[in-house]
């Protein structure tokens, strides 16, 4: 069986982003599956070619590799452009690949069409995998807001989920919005994956940039993430302004980047907190990260006050788990549920008060009670989203579908 994964951001451990593609094209190689990854330079820096398209090899996937790379930190009107040019070159590129399956992982949902285009030409299945639900997160945001692109979004949208032969939703979430609009009953939830071997043995190579020695400090809050408006660090900053007042000896450290990470650091330091209880890291490669979480007291992922935010299925989540830690989170939805439903972290109020902090730090300092939600998180990560339920949940679709 010959796969074809379209990820427009495939990134290696080497890099500092999500790895989901890169493991789970690992175990289908082991599973005698041949993989083509269609991806953009976004996350292969080093690629020293000029050509518009680069064929490479690396751990047994083979790769088509498009110049043009993306960032965050682009213009909203920019990242619509890198997703459309994205999407144009590899349509043509795909019409001239032979595979049996084709594999399209969103964001942006705008991948899909070339899976979709594939299909129509060639009769050849294809998976769409939701990373996020686009555009319903953008629309509900407000940074779209013309309501004829609305319109046309949603019958994109409608069209590239009912042609595909499955649908592959990354939380309970994102699967009941996909029925709720579509009816689309060839929807399987595969949720992110806990990278249980990565974190098991934190590299030596770790280090922190920081003038500063971690270990004199009580508890180390980590957030190893992006900076962008999704995320709503504010939050963080406020929080932390208020915590240094009751307890001076709890820290964040936010390690990543994004277009807000300059506005925050200057927000800190107009409250006077910058390098006093809370510090800016550069991001590092996924490999070395697993060390940052061996040192901290807990993880933690925060986004703005948005309902339609609460289906994420952001890694910082996954990787607290693996990494036997508690996790903290500023939202309700899902991961909010388990959290009080299996004892493994902590769930903060959406508005902060004098009662919510005083109950965090009580929390915070409970080492009792850190233990056992470390413990729980270890084995909610190996029950439900390990690398191993995942590819034998894809395993089983891609079965289905070929028939």
């Amino acid at each position: 069986m010959h796969l074809i994964y379209i990820h427009q951001y495939f990134a290696f451990p080497t890099s500092n982003s999500s790895t989901r593609s890169y493991d789970l094209s690992k175990e289908f190689v082991k599973h005698g599956i041949e993989v083509t990854v269609i991806t953009s330079t976004t996350h292969f820096k080093d690629l020293n070619s000029n050509k518009r398209w680069t064929y490479y090899e690396a751990d047994g996937i083979k790769f088509w590799i498009l110049k043009g790379a993306y960032s965050h930190k682009l213009s909203y009107p920019r990242r619509m452009m890198q997703f459309i040019s994205f999407m144009l070159a590899v349509t043509h590129k795909l019409l001239r690949l032979k595979c049996d399956l084709v594999l399209a992982s969103s964001t942006p949902i705008t991948v899909g069409l070339p899976a979709y285009i594939k299909k129509l030409f060639s009769n050849t299945p294809y998976i769409f995998e939701i990373r996020d639900v686009w555009p319903e997160v953008p629309i509900r945001m407000g940074i779209i807001k013309n309501k004829v692109i609305i319109a046309l979004l949603y019958k994109f949208e409608k069209q590239i989920y009912k042609k595909a032969s499955h649908l592959v939703a990354l939380s309970s979430g994102m699967k009941k919005s996909i029925l709720g609009r579509y009816l689309n009953e060839k929807t399987t939830v595969i949720p992110n994956i806990c990278e249980i071997n990565r974190f098991r043995n934190p590299s030596i190579k770790g280090y922190l940039k920081l003038d500063i020695d971690v270990s004199d400090y009580n508890k180390v809050i980590l957030y190893a993430g992006a900076f962008g408006k999704v995320n709503g660090l504010a939050y963080v900053v406020n929080f932390a302004s208020k915590l240094i007042n009751y307890d001076s000896n709890i820290i964040f450290l936010l390690l990543g980047q994004g277009n807000e990470k300059l506005e925050l650091i200057e927000l800190c330091a107009k409250k006077d907190i910058l390098n006093k209880n809370i510090y800016f890291l550069d991001p590092v490669p996924k490999d070395l990260l697993p060390y940052y979480y061996s040192m901290c007291t807990v993880g933690s992922s925060f986004v703005i006050n948005n309902e339609v935010l609460w289906d994420n299925s952001a890694n910082k989540f996954f990787d607290t788990l693996a990494a036997s830690k508690p996790v903290i989170v500023n939202y309700e939805g899902w991961q909010a549920a388990l959290i009080r439903e299996r004892n493994i972290g902590y769930v903060l109020p959406t508005e902060l008060s004098e009662s919510s902090i005083l109950d965090f730090v009580r929390y915070i300092n409970d080492s009792n009670l850190l233990k056992q939600q470390g413990a729980n998180a270890l084995k909610v990560a190996e029950e439900y989203f390990s690398l191993e339920k995942a590819v034998n949940a894809y395993l089983n679709i891609f079965t289905k579908t070929i028939l």
